[in-house]
C-alpha cells in the first residue's frame, strides 16, 4: 500500500488529517453558535461570507507562497497564528451571542482563514514531490477519502461532545490542535527541507515581480480559449453549487420539526449522508473519470442540485441532503482528475500561483453569485429554488453547446503550464 511504503508521506498527510479533526469540531461550534442567534439564518450568512475573503487574494497569497524559500518554517508559524486566533474566538464565544459577536467572529475567522489559504499554498508542491507521478493520483484519492471519513466522524464526536462541554471547549479545541500539528511540522522539518532542496523559487525581490509573476499566470491562462471557456463554466457550476451547504444549514435551523434530537445532530448527519457519496467519488473517481465525459459529470451534478433547489423550496431538507448527495460524488470523482491533471502538468516551484490563477476563476468569479444566492435563501427558499433552477438551465446550455467532451484537459494544462513557465 502506498502508505505503508513511504514512511514521509504517511507522516505529512497524517498531520493534515489531524487538522481536519480540529476544522470539523470548530465548524460545528461555529454553526451552533451562528444557529442560536435571533436571526439564525443572518447568522450563518455572516459566517459563509467570511470565508470568501481568503479566495479574493488567493493569487497574491499563492505568488507569495511560490516565492517562499523557507516553506516549511512559514506552515509551522501559519499554525501557530491560527491556534492564537482560534483562542480568542472561543474567548468571544463564551462571552457573547449576539449580532456584534458573530461578527467579530466572522472577521477573525476570515483573517484565519487566510492564513491557512497561504500555508495550503506553501504545501501545494510537496505532495507532487513526495510522491511518483504515477501514484500521485491515488495519493489525492487517499488523501481526499481519509480527510472527509475524518470530517464526518470528528462531527459526531463533536456533536457528542456540545452535550458535555460549551461550544467554546471545542473552538478551544481546535486551538490546541493547531498548535500539535505546528509541532509535528517541526518535527518533519529536517525531512521536508530535504523535499525543498529540489525546488528552484521564482525570484521575487520587490513587488514589481510578485506583479510581473501573478500577471504571466493570468495571462497565459485567459489566452489558451479552451481552458478559459471550460474554467468559465467550471465557475458558474461552482458559484450556483456552493450555496448549497449553507442553504442547508439555514433550512435546518428555520425547520426545528426537522431536526434529529438536534440542530447539531442533524448537521452532522447530513454531512454523513454526503461523505458516504464524497468516499465514493473519491474511491471510484480515478477509475470512472476516464470512462465518464464531463458533460454527464457535470449533468449528474446539476441535476442532483437542481433537485436539491426543489426539496428546499418545499422546506424538505432531509430530501434535499439526498439529492445533493448526487452532487457531492459527481464533484468529487471530477475534483480528483483535475487534482492531478494540475500538478503533474505544473512545475511544483509555481503550482502555488498558477492553482491559484485557476482558482480565480473557480473562486472569485462565483462570489458575487454565491452571496446573492445566499442572501435570497436567508429571505426566501422559495425565491432561491426559482433564481438557482434557472441558472442551472442557463449553465447546462451553455455547457451543452461547448461540447466539453471534445477538450483534451490533460493536453489543454500542459499547454498552460508551458506558457505560464516559460
Amino acid at each position: 500500500m502506498l502508505l505503508r511504503e513511504n514512511k514521509l508521506l504517511r507522516k505529512y498527510l497524517s498531520l493534515g488529517w489531524l487538522s481536519c479533526i480540529g476544522d470539523a469540531l470548530y465548524y460545528i461550534a461555529l454553526m451552533t453558535y451562528a444557529a442560536t442567534l435571533e436571526n439564525p439564518a443572518l447568522g450563518i450568512l455572516i459566517i459563509t461570507i467570511s470565508t470568501t475573503f481568503p479566495t479574493l487574494i488567493e493569487i497574491i497569497l499563492g505568488a507569495l507562497a511560490d516565492g517562499a524559500k523557507e516553506k516549511t518554517l512559514r506552515i509551522i508559524q501559519s499554525g501557530v497564528f491560527r491556534g492564537v486566533i482560534f483562542i480568542i474566538i472561543a474567548v468571544i464565544i463564551s462571552q457573547t451571542n449576539s449580532l456584534a459577536g458573530i461578527l467579530i467572529v466572522g472577521i477573525l475567522n476570515a483573517l484565519s482563514d487566510t492564513v491557512g489559504s497561504f500555508s495550503a499554498l506553501l504545501k501545494a508542491p510537496f505532495l507532487r514531490l513526495i510522491v511518483k507521478d504515477e501514484q500521485l493520483e491515488q495519493a489525492i484519492g487517499i488523501n481526499m477519502g481519509i480527510r472527509e471519513s475524518i470530517d464526518v466522524i470528528a462531527g459526531f464526536f463533536g456533536v457528542l461532545l456540545l452535550g458535555f462541554l460549551g461550544i467554546y471547549y471545542l473552538a478551544f479545541f481546535n486551538a490546541i490542535i493547531f498548535f500539535i500539528v505546528s509541532f509535528g511540522f517541526k518535527l518533519l522539518q529536517k525531512n521536508l527541507k530535504e523535499v525543498e532542496a529540489n525546488l528552484d523559487p521564482p525570484k521575487m525581490d520587490g513587488m514589481k515581480d510578485l506583479v510581473q509573476h501573478i500577471k504571466k499566470s493570468i495571462s497565459a491562462l485567459v489566452k489558451i480559449k479552451p481552458l478559459r471557456n471550460f474554467l468559465l463554466i467550471a465557475a458558474a457550476f461552482n458559484g450556483i453549487l456552493t450555496t448549497t451547504l449553507a442553504v442547508v444549514l439555514m433550512s435546518l435551523a428555520e425547520n426545528p420539526s426537522a431536526h434529529l434530537i438536534s440542530f447539531e445532530f442533524s448537521v452532522s448527519i447530513g454531512k454523513g449522508m454526503m461523505f458516504i457519496f464524497g468516499l465514493a467519488g473519491a474511491v471510484l473517481g480515478p477509475m470512472l473519470a476516464k470512462k465518464i465525459g464531463t458533460t454527464l459529470v457535470f449533468s449528474m451534478a446539476l441535476l442532483g442540485g437542481t433537485l436539491f433547489m426543489l426539496a428546499i423550496a418545499f422546506n424538505a431538507p432531509w430530501i434535499g441532503i439526498g439529492t445533493l448527495s448526487i452532487t457531492v460524488f459527481s464533484a468529487t470523482m471530477f475534483s480528483i482528475r483535475i487534482s492531478s491533471f494540475l500538478k503533474q502538468s505544473v512545475p511544483p516551484e509555481t503550482l502555488g500561483t498558477i492553482g491559484a490563477a485557476i482558482n480565480l476563476f473557480l473562486g472569485v468569479l462565483p462570489i458575487p453569485l454565491i452571496i446573492f444566492l445566499n442572501s435570497v435563501a436567508a429571505f426566501s427558499m422559495v425565491g432561491y429554488a426559482v433564481v438557482g433552477i434557472i441558472l442551472a438551465i442557463i449553465v447546462f446550455t451553455i455547457m451543452l453547446l461547448m461540447k466539453l467532451d471534445k477538450m483534451d484537459l490533460k493536453a489543454i494544462l500542459l499547454q498552460y503550464g508551458a506558457q505560464a513557465n516559460s
